[in-house]
């Protein structure tokens, strides 16, 4: 009971520190190992000259501070005196103690190694190993040759070859080169045959022996398959530029190590130091293989730069030797492809006359190579794949903005810059962070030199007169004084050619040679202290290595470009004359065109018999004739001087007419060319839609009839031919609602019948609010929205000039300016309801129109007309209850399709562009009554 009164809780950590009750006092324990420690020094008997003679507690003792005195000190206010001497004698020459230590040797070259008999036993003889691992080569040789002896004999073992000529046989070998033991020759000129098939390597078996031969059988296999590479690719004629450059890099690798490894030969004299010799320049041209394999296919430049690209950085992250090879090899490869570039954008002086003579990124439109000035395009398939789709075309707008300054301001700085002493960087693939660095430097220093160029060209008076006459006058200066002093000339040029040259080629700085040989080299880790940088992965370098120049440029070239179009090529004017004419966004022209087309008041342009033709105020009176097509003469007597006439009574020959000539204009505008050559012409259209226009009461009659308008150069890099395609269609569906406009207000205002009076005020209704949705809403505010981007372009190029920048604060270019006209016009015939996969709902508006010419027609001649089941009106017996049933279930149809678009998901996404769907305002114009509701 007592004994459980004492125990302790088991569970607890209150005591856990205490011992345990069974543990036995420190006083009565004795270890039976070990003594205690003594600290008494004396009786340590240490046998030590410096070790104290008394206890611990004596020499541990402290002096008595009492009566503790130190030695007399020196008076501190006397300074102490200089221990220098002015003329101190020269001590004796010491002796060289670098030179005694090396004259006596390592300082253990007198101590033996003993194994533990030695050393007990001095004169004990050391048995001899059981391992024949650890007996000499020619042991392993003879167990080998007795082993084939007891096997039946086997005269391989006994091939052993000699070290010297087996070492020297495979380094020519691993060179691809023919030798004692190995020849390359037979069919196939890159295949070995070796003279022994049993030779052996001294020390090792036959098989091991073979594999170690055949490590450099594969070495040099693949040597000379890449130096057939390289005579292949020089002996064709039409080889690739970056065929040739990688061949150029394969030739220095291979003369590089040919060099290197046939020094390092004479010191090799083991097997194994061979290897080690050897596994680096092995490293190397395997990866040269696999690149030259990779660009096998390659066609183009682009596509043999694209493919070794992907290689390299398919292994970016392997030895940082062979990285940097491989980098600056691409570089290599990618140098034809940046001399391209650099010669479009102008970085690089052009040396390819027509760009298309060769297959690039840039080709010339069909039917454009005899031009004067050509029309290019942007090929995107054959840039490279480490540019970007945005980076590319903003290449290919740089260079064919350039283009238009050398063809129409050669003098500009831009266009030569050779001139004004500024040199342009030059395009270089880099890999490093200072490299890369530097080219954002050059970048900026170049920038700066142009912007510095041009703003001394504008700033002087006349600046375009007065720098052609510097032109003159530098020319003829430089002419002067080459006629002066031309005899001295060809007598230095002379000189120069006879004498030697200064430096040999051979010794000329190679990087890529040094760049090898710091990697193959033993001591490569030394001579490369930047081996070690953090460099940027692969896929970031071109964008570091090439956008800093080429976007510097383009924003030069894109301000420049911007500024002469607007202000000395007229740019605005001939927009406007494009919305005035072909968009009919003139009223006189629009009102004349019509009373030229339609109007039965005038006199017919029509050839009678009988009849003298007046030649004033003449028509075509299309729907009330019979006879259709008209001759050209009708066409030229109907339309002569609707356009002159017009042009020179509105406000944009007002406003863009120059000040000197405003008192005469009228005297010279009958002999005054329209801009672009703007003209009426005929379509020329395909048999089938030839049917269409023979009728004259059909809606497609006037299809034939064009405006031609050609830009002048070099407008047409924005107004391009594909724009005015678009123009074209767009006058085509004009055309034919002017007509429709005009034939309803020319109804007749009052009918027997109510179907009749129903028909003529429903019509009106529908061709009135289809016109104004067509002419407001179609053209007019999309029309309004790019206006207002070229006003906000032109205020700011003049606030740049206010503050003396260029490229700041406008950053397009002639391709934004194409971009948003393009995008303008996609616009304007989605509303308009001429895209592609409209068309659907284009026929149903087309067909309605339809119905309303054959009630016109039906009030004109008083005949009937009826249909034909889904067909248009044909001229047979009917009444106009008939066609006004048609003509309401054409509408309704119409204005349920269109209710039906209105809500459709995904409908006016144009391909690039968003196209605003805009048919629910020409609902709300069509049925704002409900009246087709039901």
């Amino acid at each position: 009971m007592d004994a459980h009164d004492h125990l302790e809780d088991v569970f607890t950590s209150v005591n856990l520190w205490k011992p345990s009750t069974y543990f036995e006092k420190e006083l009565t324990y004795k270890s039976s190992l070990f003594s205690a420690i003594e600290l008494d020094i004396p009786s340590l008997q240490l046998e030590n000259p410096y070790a104290p003679k008394g206890t611990l507690d004596q020499a541990l003792h402290l002096p008595d501070l009492e009566t503790f005195q130190f030695g007399s000190l020196s008076d501190p206010s006397i300074p102490d005196e200089s221990t220098t001497q002015p003329d101190t004698e020269l001590q004796e020459e010491k002796e060289d103690i670098w030179k005694i230590a090396f004259d006596l040797g390592p300082a253990d070259k007198d101590i033996a190694f003993y194994t533990w008999e030695s050393f007990e036993n001095p004169g004990s003889n050391e048995p001899r190993s059981a391992y024949i691992s650890e007996a000499s080569t020619d042991a392993f040789d003879a167990a080998l040759q007795e082993l084939s002896q007891e096997n039946g004999g086997h005269k391989g073992a006994e091939r052993v070859v000699k070290p010297i000529v087996l070492l020297q046989s495979l380094v020519s070998l691993g060179l691809g080169r023919s030798s004692v033991l190995f020849t390359f020759g037979g069919e196939d000129p890159n295949r070995c045959i070796q003279a022994l098939e049993d030779g052996r390597i001294p020390g090792c078996s036959l098989v091991s022996s073979q594999n170690f031969i055949n490590r450099f059988l594969t070495n040099g296999t693949t040597f000379r398959q890449l130096r057939s590479f390289t005579e292949h690719t020089y002996a064709s004629s039409n080889a690739l530029p970056a065929r040739v450059a990688l061949a150029n890099a394969v030739s220095t690798i291979l003369t590089t190590f040919e060099t290197y490894l046939g020094k390092q030969s004479n010191n090799i004299k083991s097997m194994l130091q061979l290897q080690q010799v050897f596994e680096k320049p092995q490293e190397i041209l395997m990866h040269l293989k696999s690149m030259v394999d990779t660009i096998t296919t390659g066609r183009t430049n682009e596509e043999v730069v694209s493919m070794l690209y992907h290689r390299i950085q398919s292994s970016d992250q392997g030895d940082d030797g062979v990285r940097q090879i491989a980098a600056q090899i691409l570089s290599t490869v990618a140098r034809p492809f940046l001399e391209l570039v650099g010669e479009w954008t102008g970085t690089h002086t052009e040396l390819v006359t027509s760009f298309s003579a060769e297959k690039s990124f840039v080709e010339i439109v069909d039917g454009a190579e005899d031009s004067a000035v050509p029309e290019f395009v942007y090929n995107s398939d054959m840039m490279p794949d480490f540019i970007t789709d945005e980076d590319g075309a903003a290449i290919f707008e740089t260079g064919n903005s350039l283009r238009f300054l050398k063809s129409h301001h050669p003098e500009h700085p831009l266009a030569i810059p050779g001139k004004f002493d500024i040199i342009a960087p030059i395009l270089e693939w880099k890999f490093s962070w200072a490299d890369l660095e530097l080219v954002s430097e050059k970048a900026k220093t170049y920038e700066m030199e142009v912007m510095s160029a041009i703003q001394e060209l504008r700033g002087a008076p006349n600046a375009s007169a007065s720098h052609l006459g510097a032109d003159t006058i530098d020319h003829r200066a430089s002419d002067g004084m080459l006629d002066q002093n031309f005899e001295q000339y060809l007598l230095e040029s002379a000189r120069t050619f006879d004498a030697l040259p200064t430096q040999d080629s051979n010794t000329l700085p190679d990087e890529l040679q040094e760049l090898v040989l710091r990697t193959i080299s033993s001591n490569s880790r030394i001579e490369s202290p930047n081996d070690s940088e953090f460099a940027p992965p692969l896929s970031l370098t071109p964008y570091l290595s090439f956008i800093p120049i080429l976007a510097a440029q383009a924003r030069m070239i894109n301000a420049t470009t911007l500024r002469l179009f607007f202000r000395s090529h007229q740019l605005r004017l001939h927009f406007s004359l494009q919305r005035q004419y072909h968009l009919l966004g003139d009223g006189v022209f629009l009102s004349r065109l019509s009373s030229a087309l339609f109007s039965p008041e005038l006199e017919a342009a029509e050839r009678q018999k009988g009849t003298v033709r007046s030649g004033i105020q003449m028509g075509l009176k299309l729907g009330s004739r019979t006879t259709w097509p008209p001759a050209s003469s009708e066409l030229r007597l109907a339309l002569m001087g609707v356009l002159s006439e017009s042009f020179h009574s509105s406000r944009l020959y007002q406003s863009s007419v120059k000040q000197k000539a405003k008192l005469d204009y009228r005297l010279k505008k009958d002999r005054e060319e329209l801009p672009g050559q703007l003209n009426f012409a005929i379509r020329t259209l395909p048999e089938s839609e030839m049917e269409k226009i023979m009728d004259p009461q059909s809606l497609y009659a006037l299809d034939f009839l064009r405006l031609q308008y050609i830009p002048p150069s070099p407008l047409h890099l924005v107004i391009t031919s594909a724009a005015l395609e678009k123009y074209d269609l767009i006058f085509k569906f004009l055309l034919r609602l002017t007509r429709m406009m005009f034939v309803v207000s020319h109804l007749p205002r009052t009918y027997t019948t109510p179907a009749s009076r129903r028909f003529r005020n429903e019509a009106h209704h529908f061709v009135s609010a289809v016109s104004f949705y067509i002419f407001q809403t179609g053209i007019s505010d999309h029309w309004t929205a790019f206006e207002d981007f070229l006003d906000s372009v032109e205020a700011r190029l003049e606030n740049e000039d206010k503050v003396g920048t260029i490229g700041v604060l406008v950053r397009e270019g002639l391709e934004s300016l194409k971009k948003a006209h393009d995008q303008c016009l996609d616009r304007i015939m989605f509303s308009l309801l001429l895209r592609r996969r409209q068309k659907q709902v284009l026929t149903l508006l087309e067909e309605t129109f339809d119905a309303i010419l054959s009630f016109s027609k039906l009030n004109t001649d008083n005949r009937y007309i009826t249909l034909e089941k889904n067909t248009k009106p044909e001229m047979t017996e009917a009444g106009p209850e008939d066609l006004y049933a048609l003509f309401k279930g054409k509408v309704r149809v119409f204005i349920s399709v269109c209710r039906g678009l209105t809500g459709k998901r995904g409908y006016g996404k144009g391909k690039g562009t968003s196209e605003e769907n805009t048919i629910d305002r020409l609902l709300v114009l069509l049925e704002m009554s409900s009246y087709y509701s039901g």
